[in-house]
């Protein structure tokens, strides 16, 4: 089908001046070439691959796109499976499919209002989404996070960006200053901690 509409478009220009042979021999071409390359390179005796298999095995031994395929499934199966939604959303964070993270993170907290990790995630993918710029709405997160967890390291990370991109420079250094005594000096978060010290 595919290449039969690509035949009609290659035809039309063809049809418009009256060249209708030549417009023929187009449409009929294109399906007939794809159709030999196929008999040639593929294998149309290959039997189809079941999902189902594919998707066997442990967890960790699945290539991301079969745990989402497996994960997916069971939140269809079971939606309020509160497990099941933070490992949706850490993989769709990790792949960096941030709009369906943040959606997966809202359903962990429809599910559970008070959860820190969700709120912090939440914040992060529409961070994301937005480019590196703190909105209001994920200060909101932010915020909440760390009345749950006054030390949430990411929470308290996102919290000094917001500062500084607001012109509160003291109190993001505050923060800054905060998470970058708890850091061995060779981490690369400790040196770009260090660079906004400066």
């Amino acid at each position: 089908m595919v290449a039969a509409s690509v035949g009609y478009l290659l035809s039309r220009p063809l049809h418009a001046t009256l060249h209708k042979r030549a417009a023929l021999t187009v449409l009929a071409l294109v399906p007939l070439l794809s159709l030999g390359i196929y008999l040639a390179i593929g294998n149309p005796q290959t039997a189809d691959a079941p999902l189902a298999p594919r998707l066997e095995g442990a967890l960790e031994d699945l290539p991301p796109a079969a745990i989402l395929a497996r994960l997916e499934q069971r939140l269809r199966q079971a939606p309020d499976d509160a497990t099941g939604w933070v490992l949706m959303a850490r993989l769709r964070m990790t792949i960096e499919d941030y709009a369906k993270a943040a959606d997966a993170w809202q359903r962990l907290l429809q599910l559970e209002p008070n959860n820190d990790e969700a709120m912090v995630g939440l914040a992060q993918a529409l961070i994301e989404q937005d480019g590196g710029v703190v909105s209001a709405d994920a200060v909101d997160l932010l915020d909440m996070a760390l009345v749950q967890q006054p030390n949430n390291f990411a929470a308290l990370f996102w919290r000094a960006e917001a500062h500084a991109q607001t012109g509160e420079t003291d109190r993001a250094r505050r923060l800054w200053q905060k998470l970058r005594g708890d850091l061995p000096d060779n981490m690369p978060l400790a040196r770009m901690l260090d660079q906004r010290l400066k």
